[in-house]
């Protein structure tokens, strides 16, 4: 049976910390915490989450900002834009043209659907990925060509590198927030994460996979998953030092 898979905290960065919490609070939200037994564990997390980014803040009401969303939005429309145009040239009546988009569409399903809607930093490393394989593996170097999508690759590039830039400039405006507030601030989200992560596993293992949790811990894990690849690609799946233990299971 499934439960939640465990990840390292402490190697994830403010933003993303913050990031990592509110993705797994609006999943819990959106499978109901009341079906799911965790009503209490989840506002216990949501407030602790809110005192958190209120730290943080850097713009008005939000940690996100402006420049970040605008960059966001434009590589959000720069690689929804080119897959509509390689599936419309699925359908093109020149074979040699269909074939090439055929195989560009075969590579991009390797990312899955809705890249665009992915985490922020989920969505960075999969469009890093995709230019890189455009611009260095024959076939798909070739199908660029052909169906001249070389600007919109150009596009994907620069909309996707320029964002990175923002958001590790806005990780160092907020590295010089308190730090010792944050540290405190963290451990015991770190805390109200696990009793919400071990009770929803524990209802799980009760209920023999049953729904609502099945579907809950499926897409937890899903994000979960998302936030280990960044850190493995970028070589902090360890953190810096030695990783902090897991509260015990209660």
């Amino acid at each position: 049976m499934t439960m939640i898979n465990s990840i390292l905290l402490q190697p994830l960065r403010n933003s993303e910390y913050i990031q990592y919490f509110t993705d797994t609070l609006r999943i819990v939200l959106n499978c109901d915490p009341d079906a799911l037994m965790v009503r209490a564990q989840y506002e216990a997390l949501e407030n602790k989450v809110q005192a958190i980014e209120r730290l943080y803040k850097i713009s008005q009401g939000s940690i996100v900002t402006k420049e970040i969303v605008a960059l966001d939005e434009r590589r959000g429309k720069a690689i929804n834009g080119v897959t509509q145009l390689i599936i419309g040239h699925t359908y093109s009546m020149d074979t040699t043209i269909s074939n090439h988009a055929i195989t560009l569409m075969a590579h991009l399903n390797l990312f899955g659907p809705g890249i665009s809607r992915q985490n922020l930093q989920s969505e960075t490393t999969i469009l890093r990925n995709i230019v890189n394989d455009w611009k260095t593996k024959p076939e798909l170097t070739a199908a660029i060509a052909a169906l001249q999508l070389s600007i919109w690759l150009t596009e994907i590039e620069l909309s996707n590198n320029e964002f990175s830039i923002a958001y590790d400039k806005r990780n160092d405006e907020l590295a010089a927030a308190p730090l010792e507030k944050l540290s405190a601030l963290r451990l015991e989200g770190n805390e109200l994460y696990y009793k919400l992560r071990n009770r929803l596993n524990s209802y799980m293992d009760i209920n023999e996979g049953a729904e609502p949790w099945a579907s809950a811990v499926n897409k937890l894990n899903q994000n979960i998953n998302s936030y280990v690849l960044l850190l493995n690609r970028r070589g902090t799946s360890t953190g810096e030092g030695e990783p902090e233990e897991e509260a015990p299971t209660e």
